[in-house]
């Protein structure tokens, strides 16, 4: 089982940053799964969130990433012992390219 993330770090990670080279890398770095709490899981890279939320009736992804992210946030799912079959509801939190791109691919 997974530690729960500080909900300081939740926010930070979730937070939108300025675009600048170092953002923009950012946005495809492999980030490791994380509790944030209860049934609620940051599945996103390093640098832009999507958020799993595991329900007995399935699971809710909100956003997607990049779509040549799709397979890292995938991965993520994978890690913490759920199927990616099982995402019943994408949510997307806003219209950039950066949290919707990879819904389709998810």
């Amino acid at each position: 089982m997974t530690q729960p993330l500080p909900v300081a770090l939740a926010l930070a990670l979730a937070s939108t940053q300025p675009l600048s080279a170092a953002a923009a890398e950012s946005w495809t770095q492999p980030q490791e799964p994380a509790l944030i709490y209860g049934n609620t899981y940051y599945v996103g890279t390093v640098g832009i969130s999507s958020i799993l939320i595991h329900t007995e009736a399935g699971s809710i992804l909100l956003d997607g990433t990049l779509e040549k992210s799709a397979p890292l946030v995938e991965a993520n799912i994978r890690k913490l012992g759920f199927k990616v079959e099982d995402v019943k509801l994408i949510l997307n939190s806003h219209a950039h390219f950066d949290h919707a791109g990879g819904i389709a691919t998810v």
